[in-house]
């Protein structure tokens, strides 16, 4: 996030620096790593970065305080590149939101496409998926942040979050974060959250919320809710879901989704919160 001022804290004083007054030069003779969030009381450092548009930013690893309208709500670090060049990015809860909901219409528009590839000639067919495929995925990946990406998918521009189909994941994504979209096969509820089963062109994934989840304050309002998506299962011959979390190796060598936040999946596009309180209104009515 750009910043326009800084504050600068001495022994004495503390002055507040508009951008307009810095330059490279000063910066580094003086006031790199004495720079602070210009919100009263905010313990972030800043940092200054030049060019056309020159501005302040977040020193790196810093975190402004809760109040703070500069905070970004971080859930920590997340390492996007390729092995030449990585970029670490934090990663708001606005720009994950717009990230599942941008993976989970570009879901629908791939079966759609699908859908509609069934009712023409073979050639036809492979012709036009291929020529509609390359344009969603590229699409899909450049457009989750708003980013721009070179050929290696490595972040130039904003910030990234690539999205994979079940079928689509690999080795290359142990240990990072993806977006993972498919279909759910199957539930199985366990104590208050669930072991799901998704997947995509027969291939499965297991989407695992483990004990952080539980312990996480933030997803009190999560729990004991998964009986919904049973529900929702029942009534519906096709269930979407689209889940953003760390990619995992199980023993049995099958790749698993950690997610450890409540917000960040989505049934049908429907949070599971909102799922389980349509569905309760539904059945008292």
């Amino acid at each position: 996030m750009r910043i326009s001022t800084a504050r600068y804290i001495t022994e004495n004083d503390i002055m507040m620096l508009p951008i307009t007054q810095m330059t490279k030069k000063k910066y580094s003779a003086v006031y790199k790593g004495r720079l602070y969030c210009p919100t009263a009381n905010c313990p972030a450092k800043l940092s200054y970065s030049s060019g056309n548009k020159g501005h302040y930013k977040t020193w790196r690893n810093s975190n402004h305080s809760p109040v703070c309208p500069f905070n970004l709500e971080r859930d920590g670090i997340r390492i996007i590149g390729s092995n030449d060049l990585k970029i670490a990015a934090n990663i708001s809860k606005k720009h994950k939101q717009n990230a599942l909901m941008r993976a989970y219409k570009s879901m629908e528009i791939d079966e759609l496409n699908v859908s509609q590839e069934t009712q023409v000639t073979s050639q036809l067919k492979n012709n036009r998926l291929r020529k509609v495929k390359s344009k969603t995925i590229e699409s899909a990946q450049m457009t989750l942040f708003e980013a721009t990406v070179n050929k290696d998918l490595v972040q130039l521009k904003g910030k990234k979050l690539l999205s994979r189909f079940v079928h689509e994941v690999g080795t290359s994504d142990i240990g990072k974060n993806r977006i993972i979209k498919g279909f759910i096969k199957n539930i199985e509820l366990q104590g208050s959250t669930a072991e799901i089963i998704v997947d995509y062109q027969n291939k499965e994934m297991l989407i695992d919320f483990n004990d952080d989840f539980t312990k996480e304050p933030l997803n009190k309002s999560y729990l004991n809710k998964f009986w919904a998506v049973q529900e929702w299962m029942n009534r519906q011959k096709k269930v979407s879901f689209i889940g953003m979390g760390e990619v995992h190796m199980t023993k049995d060598n099958e790749f698993e989704l950690i997610i450890s936040m409540g917000t960040d999946f989505k049934v049908d596009g429907e949070d599971l919160y909102n799922l389980a309180r349509k569905i309760k209104i539904e059945i008292v009515n």
